[in-house]
């Protein structure tokens, strides 16, 4: 939402709405919320008097949701006489709120947008009395009538976009000239869709960097690279099934037939076997006993044609514990930063109606050696997601403050994991083509 909007909900016609109204302008736009799928245009109200228009994705929804069979001519009339009075006064208790003071008084006096308070006069549109410029409640609507509950404006969004960069631990790392481990904080962008799959995760470069922590390179790094096998089962009725459904799939009814003409060759060329094995299968079938019956006869079981397969990648788990120790008054402050900006930008996002939760922020972790260049000796890590952080405030065993409060020791473990899996193409060739640098 950008910084000149702000936005209210309500239930219109049964559908659940969202306005979002322009401070600077008055303008409004109505919007049905469709959950995961966003949210479409229904109408617009505008910038200059009381004018509303619906579109046709209005009609469509107000007829599928309320059983009816309304033109948008008929439905216009329809949002003018039951809903229009309170978009108005849901636009005006907006803009009565956020918009500054000489924006509404142009709305007031010259674009007429009903219920905007003057803030030098203290009238609203259509009333020539003058009134305190402190409103009353019932003022701050466009009608004497109060809105919904649910529609009141929601409280501006706090939300932290731009944390400290460069947050140190300890102060004179720097001057030591050793190698760091640096937390980048990154907002959180969902992969697009390309086709039947996803476009690839964009980057991480200073642009979309918005906060970053400076520490010692801990004690007992790893990283695990894995990937799941699993054994599978194929036998040979399984597999001849399997061939005649691909080869339709693929080709046709020609495919099927090539399919079923290389079944036969086989059966032909050990029709012995075949035979013995078919007959068991169906007489087991008939019976119940299943595949137990040819094992009894013969002792003999079908080949499962048994292999180890490839399943999934997995998400590499990354742990990490440090214990901050603050020496004076300064690195105290900064303590208590480091440990505040992992705490907030690893928690849930709250929108402005509470109706959504969006991703906490990620984060993006680099080994960097005195020099500032990436670490070529220790594996890189891709995008991650803070899943836990845990603050030991007496990790020496005794409850000890500084004069101000501050505790004289903090331990922080911070667990993450990769937003993605590591693929082969993620090792690049190197410029001089040899492997001098682990990679992932």
């Amino acid at each position: 939402m950008a910084d000149n909007t702000q936005e209210s909900t309500r239930p219109i016609a049964k559908l659940p709405t969202r306005l979002i109204v322009n401070t600077d302008t008055g303008a409004a736009d109505l919007y049905v919320d469709e959950g995961i799928f966003g949210r479409t245009l229904v109408a617009t109200g505008s910038a200059v008097g009381n004018n509303w228009t619906v579109n046709d994705a209005f009609v469509k929804k107000y007829n599928t949701r309320n059983g009816t069979n309304l033109t948008q001519s008929q439905l216009q009339q329809t949002f003018a006489k039951d809903y229009q009075k309170d978009l108005n006064n849901d636009r005006a208790a907006i803009v009565n709120k956020y918009s500054p003071n000489d924006t509404k008084k142009y709305l007031q006096e010259t674009a007429k947008i009903p219920g905007v308070i003057n803030p030098q006069t203290g009238t609203k549109t259509g009333d020539t009395t003058s009134t305190p410029t402190t409103a009353t409640k019932e003022e701050e609507t466009g009608d004497n009538s109060q809105p919904a509950s649910q529609t009141e404006p929601p409280a501006p969004d706090k939300t932290r976009n731009d944390f400290p960069k460069n947050l140190i631990y300890p102060s004179d790392i720097g001057q030591s000239k050793q190698d760091i481990i640096k937390f980048n904080m990154v907002k959180y962008e969902p992969k697009k869709f390309s086709g039947v799959g996803f476009a690839a995760r964009r980057s991480v470069s200073s642009e979309n960097i918005i906060g970053s922590v400076i520490l010692p390179v801990p004690g007992g790094i790893t990283d695990t690279n894995a990937v799941s096998w699993g054994s599978e089962k194929m036998n040979p009725l399984e597999a001849a099934t399997s061939a005649l459904a691909l080869g339709f799939i693929s080709k046709g009814s020609k495919g099927a037939t090539d399919a079923a003409g290389a079944i036969a060759e086989s059966v032909s060329a050990g029709r012995e076997d075949i035979k013995t094995a078919i007959a068991a299968a169906f007489a087991g079938a008939a019976t119940g006993t299943g595949a137990q019956l040819l094992t009894r006869t013969t002792g003999a079981i079908i080949n499962p044609n048994m292999e180890l397969l490839f399943q999934a990648p997995t998400l590499r788990p990354f742990n990490f514990t440090f214990k901050l120790s603050p020496r004076n008054s300064d690195e105290a402050k900064e303590v208590i930063r480091i440990i505040r900006f992992f705490k907030q930008g690893m928690s849930p996002i709250t929108t402005p109606s509470n109706l959504f939760l969006k991703s906490p922020h990620t984060f993006k972790i680099q080994y960097k050696l005195r020099n500032d260049k990436e670490h070529p000796y220790i594996g890189k890590i891709k995008e991650c997601a803070l899943t836990g952080f845990t603050v030991d405030y007496t990790p020496d065993g005794n409850y000890a403050t500084f004069e101000d409060g501050v505790m004289t020791s903090y331990q922080i473990s911070m667990t993450f994991q990769e937003l993605e899996p590591v693929f082969n193409s993620d090792y690049t060739e190197l410029d001089n083509n040899e492997d001098t640098e682990i990679g992932y």
